[in-house]
């Protein structure tokens, strides 16, 4: 605004006051109704009273509040899944247009501007934009995320934001005294050797922070086995179906044992121990049977024949399970269809294959549901690592270093071009033809004393 135009407002609002001050301003009486004031109070009172209610009955509908912290560009989007389901959430990165497509609000978003932007799969730069950002990271955590009782990190293991900035995280976030789950996810099979060893060198980090108990509960979610699970979904969907997987069944954990149940419910503090207290890694998975009353041991040999099939990740010795956490859930019509024996043997052979583990928690509930299915829902927690994914992503990472090694040198060498001359008889074969050119008659011209013409 120019100079002007601020005389010009200041000279009018100048009028106005005078305009206003030749006003006589004659004061009026009024009365109140003290019955109806005292009505729009008691009123005002109840609508408080109610709003109050209704939070409380809110933060029912599930049984930990949980606040989701989303790094790198597979993190933010699996917080955003979070998110969509009505839980708080933000969202770092150091690229810009990675955060920019994230379905979260703006002000949860954090920019950790570093370099360029991005960090090229380059753990280095990830650790160090965290390290640089860390005040703004803790501001937004406790502005964003202050009500949550139990805080998860989502990130990949192969990328570079979020794998080079988990260890800054997990020290931030579990200093605030609150329980920290890390939900991280395995490369695809096709990636390269750098987010494969990345994937390596980042898990070892968080066994270890987890045997350490700065992690809780490390969650391990795999993309090569989502690749199997999800294989007929189109590429441009693939990873919005995927990530809906991941979250699920935690979200039907977390909702349901907060619910009762007319046969037998899971309780708030058996999922708070299979989800904060299992002091190991944990996969889960969700299994859909449709075959329920073909007998009585039908849901049982579901169990056996998919349950490994049907978790997130593989490679895991379910016999080291600490929890196990199974919900069955169908809706009245197939819930009437359904001996309770089919319970008693599914669970007896979910018993068997984890190994007797400390506790084994049993959720049965009826559901809103159109389709004549079956879920089990099933975590598994307190397990080590996956030893044979883990020795599988190795052998690929060695192969793949090998591969790019040969290129590596095969490059080097097709750069140095061979003449087919010595180098040392070329130097003094180059000297004696500059002599010879010097005395040719085209040498004179050239080299030879410059003549005044100008006469």
């Amino acid at each position: 605004m120019s100079a002007t135009s601020i005389t010009e407002i200041d000279k009018e609002e100048k009028n106005m006051e005078d305009d206003l001050s030749e006003v006589e301003v004659k004061p009026k009486e009024e009365s109140i109704d003290m019955d109806k004031l005292a009505a729009l109070k008691a009123k005002s009172k109840a609508k408080q009273e109610n709003e109050l209610a209704s939070k409380i009955v809110s933060k029912k509908e599930r049984s930990l509040v949980l606040g989701v912290i989303g790094s790198g560009q597979a993190g933010s989007r699996i917080a955003e899944s979070f998110y969509k389901l009505g839980y708080d959430a933000v969202v770092l990165n150091t690229a810009m247009q990675d955060l920019k497509h994230i379905d979260v609000p703006d002000s949860n978003k954090l920019l950790l501007e570093y370099g360029v932007g991005g960090a090229a799969k380059e753990m280095e730069i990830g650790k160090a934009a965290a390290e640089a950002h860390r005040g703004e990271i803790m501001q937004l955590v406790n502005d964003k995320l202050s009500e949550s009782q139990v805080n998860i990190l989502c990130l990949s293991l192969g990328g570079g934001s979020g794998a080079g900035s988990c260890e800054t995280l997990v020290e931030l976030l579990s200093d605030l005294g609150k329980p920290l789950v890390v939900m991280t996810v395995l490369p695809m099979d096709t990636e390269d050797v750098q987010t494969k060893s990345n994937a390596l060198e980042t898990l070892s980090k968080l066994a270890k922070l987890t045997q350490i108990k700065k992690v809780n509960n490390l969650i391990i979610v795999d993309n090569a086995k989502l690749e199997a699970i999800y294989h007929d979904v189109g590429q441009m969907d693939f990873y919005d179906v995927a990530n809906k997987a991941i979250v699920g069944p935690i979200d039907i954990f977390n909702t349901l044992s907060s619910m009762p149940s007319s046969v037998k419910g899971l309780d708030p503090m058996e999922f708070s121990k299979l989800f904060i207290d299992g002091e190991g890694l944990t996969v889960y998975g969700e299994l859909t049977v449709e075959n329920f009353d073909a007998d009585e041991t039908a849901i049982a040999e579901a169990v056996v024949n998919n349950l490994n099939g049907n978790l997130l990740a593989g490679g895991f010795d379910l016999k080291q399970s600490r929890y196990v956490g199974v919900i069955i859930a169908a809706s009245k019509s197939v819930w009437s269809k359904i001996p309770s024996s089919s319970i008693t043997y599914a669970m007896a052979m979910i018993n068997d294959q984890c190994g007797s583990p400390k506790g084994v928690f049993k959720g049965i509930y009826t559901v809103e549901s159109d389709e004549p299915v079956v879920k089990v829902y099933s975590i598994f927690s307190g397990l080590g690592l996956p030893d044979s994914r883990v020795a599988q992503l190795k052998k690929e990472a060695k192969e793949l270093s090998l591969t790019v090694k040969g290129k590596d040198d095969q490059r080097s060498n097709s750069l140095n071009l061979d003449t087919g001359t010595n180098e040392t008889v070329s130097a003094a074969q180059k000297i004696k033809e500059k002599i010879a050119a010097k005395s040719s008659a085209f040498g004179k011209l050239l080299g030879g004393t410059v003549s005044d013409r100008r006469k």
